[in-house]
């Protein structure tokens, strides 16, 4: 039986970031069906209504109950995204900057999209935060190099969100 799991993906300083954002929200969605077919993600991207900040980052709560929010901006946040149990943030600077060096945008993407859904269940097991990878037993050298020279984590991320305990 699918895993079901909702994310709102919010853009709002400019309304071309529409268009960026439902790229990146099919981006997301195929990593997540070729990682973890098991998982219905349902992403439903719209302009933010009512932005705030939380750990020093601008987020949005979910509209929808239940749902997990990304926020993509274009203010300098200091990583490529910081996200915490349900909302998160996404800088489209460095989004699009991994994307010209030949990387894929939706490494960032999922990954915060992860640490919005730590703790939560698949198949009875919780989910683990994505930066302790190697307390599982992941490490560089079980990551591939994207075309960017930048590690890809999809075997740790096919592992946290794996469809058997």
């Amino acid at each position: 039986m699918p895993t079901e799991f909702r994310l709102e993906i919010f853009f709002f300083e400019q309304e071309q970031d529409k268009d960026f954002a439902e790229k990146e929200a099919e981006k997301l969605l195929t990593l997540v069906t070729k990682l973890a077919p098991h998982i219905n993600l349902r992403i439903k991207v719209q302009k933010a209504s009512r932005p705030y900040r939380k750990w020093n980052i601008p987020v949005h709560d979910p509209i929808e109950e239940g749902s997990q929010t990304l926020l993509i901006t274009h203010e300098e946040i200091g990583a490529e995204g910081r996200a915490g149990p349900e909302k998160g943030c996404l800088s489209k600077q460095k989004m699009v900057e991994k994307e010209r060096k030949g990387g894929n945008s939706a490494d960032i993407t999922i990954h915060e999209w992860i640490h919005t859904i730590v703790g939560k269940t698949i198949n009875g097991r919780e989910i683990p935060n994505p930066d302790h990878s190697a307390y599982y037993g992941f490490s560089e050298n079980t990551a591939t190099k994207g075309p960017n020279g930048a590690y890809r984590w999809c075997n740790w991320y096919r592992h946290i969100l794996r469809e058997y305990p």
